[in-house]
């Protein structure tokens, strides 16, 4: 567990991971830096693929590493085309060390507060980045999965391998343009950044019902969600950061 509360900003927020039932191994990563105002990210390697702990934990290093060299998050909207292209590079060389022939890859969410009254988000993969606002409940990323391309090309049908398959992904020699989008901050917003553990596997209203409790903090709210997604079967590994804005 990792939490912050930032009085500049107004945000506070924290990040909660599990393995689950089924896995051996939690190959998601997440980090939480309060002191750049607000500086979130989670990473899920992708399954079929060896070493998926590697390549998110690989993914967080390296994108902590662009963004003190870089002074970033500095004001404004980041460069996130150039750093998720850095990354991805690194990734891919890290893959051709340990499967050569075959890599390494990750997906990746991250979130910075701009100190402009916005949160800027860069987005590739399958995890969910959700804003609850009032009553309302939000899915601001897209899915970067081949069943997703499907849909939008207007097809039902597809093999159900394509819902677990990975359109965009850093370190595959794919598609590693990021979704980028921002938020223009309000009290009483809520944020969750949550990989497909959650994601995909709790159904969005019983994910609204959990990130809008009144007495709800973002530390209980990101238990909340690994203890949902455990007792729903527990399939794949479940992370969850979860920000208020104050």
């Amino acid at each position: 567990m990792s939490h912050a509360e930032n009085q500049k900003t107004h945000w506070r927020f924290a990040g909660k991971s599990d393995v689950g039932i089924a896995r051996e191994i939690n190959e998601d990563a997440f980090f939480c830096d309060s002191e750049r105002g607000a500086f979130l990210a989670i990473a899920d390697g992708v399954g079929g693929l060896e070493f998926g702990e590697c390549a998110s934990a690989a993914a967080i290093e390296i994108l902590k590493k662009i963004f003190a060299e870089r002074a970033v998050p500095a004001s404004g909207e980041p460069d996130f085309g150039a750093i998720f292209k850095q990354i991805d590079t690194e990734i891919e060389a890290l893959g051709a060390e340990l499967v050569p022939g075959f890599g390494i890859a990750t997906t990746l969410d991250v979130a910075v507060d701009g100190g402009n009254g916005k949160i800027y988000f860069a987005h590739v993969g399958d995890a969910g980045v959700f804003l609850f606002r009032g009553n309302e409940m939000t899915m601001l990323s897209e899915e970067h999965t081949l069943a997703a391309a499907e849909r939008l090309r207007g097809n039902a049908e597809y093999p159900i391998s394509y819902s677990h398959t990975l359109s965009r992904a850093l370190g595959m020699s794919l598609n590693c343009a990021p979704q980028v989008f921002c938020v223009e901050l309000r009290r009483g917003d809520r944020i969750l950044m949550a990989t497909d553990g959650i994601a995909r596997a709790l159904p969005p209203g019983e994910i609204k019902g959990i990130c809008t409790a009144p007495t709800g903090t973002p530390e209980s709210v990101a238990e909340a969600l690994i203890a949902a997604a455990n007792s729903a079967g527990g399939r794949d590994n479940a992370t969850a950061i979860v920000a208020f804005a104050l």
